[in-house]
């Protein structure tokens, strides 16, 4: 397990983004200088959740275990796990280990090799989309300039 690197000094109880551990999707620990502590993310197993559902806890916690127990479609069309397989990870074995996630932002599960979440804008994305650090928001083509700024994709400056 890596070491936690990042501390807070809120007054303020650690309920929203403005704690930086909640910000870095991170429990408070024992170096933090924080009051009233409340982080949602406090006492949580975040090895058995993924980063979608790290940032949408309060979802989370608000599961029931009927809820947790139930079934959810693969979009693959191999049937049907319970929603706990998913909240991490699930490898299916009729895709060749495929890996699929449930995302709280599109209320279903997604296929890890076609969707992932920004921990910027805090939403699940298309993979052919990616977040721009000049302009700090998602735009579509992973070979095109940034819409909003014209920087450059991760794949290239656009020109072909």
């Amino acid at each position: 397990m890596m070491e936690k690197t990042v501390t807070c000094n809120c007054k303020s109880g650690c309920r929203t983004r403005r704690c930086k551990c909640f910000r870095e999707n991170e429990p408070c620990g024992a170096a933090c200088g924080c009051r009233d502590c409340e982080n949602p993310l406090n006492g949580v197993d975040l090895n058995q959740l993924s980063v979608c559902a790290i940032q949408n806890i309060s979802r989370v916690q608000a599961l029931t275990e009927a809820d947790l127990d139930s079934p959810v479609d693969m979009p693959c069309g191999h049937g049907h796990v319970v929603l706990r397989q998913v909240l991490k990870g699930y490898h299916c074995p009729g895709c060749d280990d495929e890996l699929y996630w449930y995302s709280f932002c599109f209320n279903a599960v997604v296929q890890d090799s076609c969707t992932w979440h920004c921990e910027d804008c805090r939403e699940c994305r298309d993979w052919r989309e990616w977040h721009c650090p000049d302009c700090n928001r998602c735009t579509y083509g992973v070979s095109l300039p940034c819409d909003g700024c014209g920087q450059p994709g991760p794949f290239g400056s656009g020109e072909f």
